[in-house]
């Protein structure tokens, strides 16, 4: 794969594994992220690696400036992954809290996707959003969560009519609960006793399952066969899964 591949939060977590991923394509992969050290490590693994934060106006103009300028103007996939978690009750999460977690997960994810959308046009190349299950269906305690991650569905759902005259794609990937310490790191310690019995998914699994997203282009994947289930089931009939759900 002679491409250019941009994925942000890539010092972690899901990111880490697709940056790995695409770079043992063969691709020329960029990894952003915030943390200086991990920054330095992912550097050994990838092309480039590049201090992004994805809610700074002048951060993203700085590190896609240095990315269109190390690349002769070329990106041809975009992996859109940084996000934060937030997992309280409504009463315990107030509007600041709702504004942080949408500042990352939303406006930061848009904003990048605007900054290399000209470039992704030019090579017909594809946005890759990673939203969530919890992008399509509402979850307790997930009420901030929940708001990013339909708002990025929704937009990207939009954007798809916007660049039908173009080559470029949209391809929206929805995992399930995965196998980090995403839920530790959001502060919600419960999750596993809430949880019982719940198969969380590799992360080198949902990393496959996005470059396999980057190449067939599907519009949306959902991950793993019980999400599919129960979005299927959501679909048919919402009150039906609110009493049948295991997540309380």
């Amino acid at each position: 794969m002679n491409k250019v591949v941009v994925v942000t939060g890539a010092t972690s977590g899901i990111g880490l594994e697709t940056a790995r991923r695409f770079a043992a394509t063969g691709a020329k992969v960029v990894g952003t992220g915030r943390d200086q050290a991990r920054l330095a490590e992912l550097a050994k693994e990838v092309d480039l690696a590049l201090t992004m934060d994805v809610t700074d106006d002048t951060s993203v103009k700085i590190a896609t400036a240095a990315i269109l300028k190390r690349y002769g103007g070329k990106v041809d996939v975009l992996v859109n992954n940084a996000g934060i978690g937030l997992f309280k009750p409504w009463e315990e999460t107030d509007i600041a809290a709702i504004e942080k977690v949408m500042a990352v997960n939303f406006y930061g994810a848009v904003r990048v996707a605007r900054a290399l959308l000209p470039a992704l046009i030019a090579s017909g190349g594809v946005l890759v959003q990673v939203a969530s299950v919890a992008g399509r269906r509402g979850y307790a305690k997930h009420t901030a969560y929940c708001a990013s991650k339909h708002a990025l569905v929704g937009w990207s759902e939009s954007l798809r009519y916007d660049l039908a005259k173009t080559e470029a794609d949209v391809v929206v990937v929805c995992p399930p609960a995965i196998r980090t310490p995403f839920f530790e790191n959001a502060g919600y310690m419960s999750f596993e006793a809430d949880h019982p019995g719940l198969q969380t998914m590799p992360t080198p699994e949902v990393a496959n399952e996005i470059l396999k997203a980057a190449t067939d282009r599907p519009d949306t994947v959902i991950l793993s066969n019980r999400a599919k289930l129960l979005d299927a089931l959501n679909f048919v009939s919402p009150p039906l899964l609110r009493r049948v759900q295991v997540y309380k």
